[in-house]
């Protein structure tokens, strides 16, 4: 039974794979789809259209108060090739990792089991450009549980992550001619300012382990001639925020730093996180132990997931990854001996 359930894992990873799921690339999306849905016959399937974006809701109810929600996303960051292979031991290929093997180890999952749990798979398709489809949905979904393997690496436990908070800083300068910089006011050199500003404020952090608020200066455009001074700037950051940090706190020291700025909030997200001490969780990292037969590291994530609107809704969520590794890089891969461990492990919450 083993060596069925990880082939046909295996495989449908590479399928998915196949899939060109960037960002705008709908159609790849809706073949995508297609696919899970021909697995997965016999299930009640919604398909839900957010924001162009579409994302299926596979369920064995009509009940939308559910005992276990299962969350997946299909989409993956841009590469040059679409395709898999299997080396020694590892399954390489953009999504191995993040998350289409996970996606996977669930398709077989539901397929191959049945269950008296009321239970229902949300597959998006906007969560790395971070959209909002997950969250549109939890509107009318709710559960006493739900599985996100979206984060940490090796079986380890998640209990945090960072919130999300990016915004769109702009300033306005003076103009003037380059010669004559005493003319004008560069909005450039005021806006940079603020960011070198902000970054005394929150150090950038040293590793994962320096647990701390960080931002990440993104894009930053001004001017309009080699020759002029510029007059209007504009910078883009992303930030990822602790629990002991609000937006308001951010923003307020923003204005605190300069006036003349203007701020949009382009997105944000709140702060995951999880009480490893309910019975259920701890439940499930007892039985999770034996089947890996090894103790379960507990950590903290520095990025941000669709957990987010899980903990948002009071939800309590297991965010646990199979093993692998190099997310968005060119050698992303998962262990395909992993991806039958975490089946048995998702197996025991039927």
């Amino acid at each position: 039974m083993k060596s069925y359930i990880l082939n046909e894992i295996v495989e449908n990873t590479k399928k998915l794979v196949s899939f060109k799921t960037i960002k705008d690339n709908y159609l790849e999306f809706y073949n995508a789809f297609d696919f899970v849905k021909d697995e997965l016959r016999g299930y009640i399937i919604k398909e839900i259209v957010i924001d162009n974006y579409p994302n299926l809701v596979i369920s064995n109810t009509t009940d939308m108060n559910l005992d276990l929600i299962f969350c997946a996303h299909i989409d993956v960051v841009p590469m040059d090739k679409y395709e898999s292979y299997v080396s020694d031991g590892k399954l390489f290929g953009r999504g191995t990792i993040d998350m289409k093997s996970q996606l996977a180890v669930i398709m077989s999952l539901l397929k191959n089991n049945k269950t008296n749990k009321k239970v229902a798979f949300i597959i998006t398709s906007d969560e790395e450009i971070g959209g909002n489809c997950c969250k549109e949905i939890l509107k009318d979904y709710t559960a006493s549980l739900a599985v996100i393997p979206d984060a940490g690496k090796n079986f380890e436990l998640v209990v945090e992550e960072k919130g999300l908070l990016q915004l769109e800083l702009s300033i306005l300068g003076k103009t003037s001619h380059a010669s004559e910089p005493y003319k004008g006011e560069n909005a450039i050199i005021k806006l940079f300012d603020v960011y070198e500003k902000l970054i005394d404020i929150y150090k950038l952090p040293n590793d994962e382990n320096d647990f701390i608020t960080s931002i990440n200066l993104s894009k930053f455009n001004g001017g309009s001639a080699v020759n002029m001074v510029p007059g209007s700037a504009v910078m883009t950051l992303d930030i990822r925020y602790t629990k002991e940090v609000t937006v308001s706190d951010i923003i307020n020291n923003i204005k605190k730093i300069s006036s003349d700025i203007s701020i949009k909030i382009l997105d944000q997200g709140p702060v995951f996180q999880v009480d490893y001490n309910l019975p259920v969780i701890k439940k499930f990292l007892k039985k999770s132990e034996n089947i890996l037969e090894k103790e379960i590291s507990i950590k903290k994530c520095t990025a941000t997931s669709d957990a987010i609107y899980f903990s948002e809704k009071n939800i309590p969520t297991i965010l646990m990854n199979p093993k692998g590794d190099f997310w968005h890089g060119p050698g992303e891969y998962v262990e395909v001996d992993s991806l039958y461990s975490l089946y048995e492990i998702f197996k025991t919450l039927l």
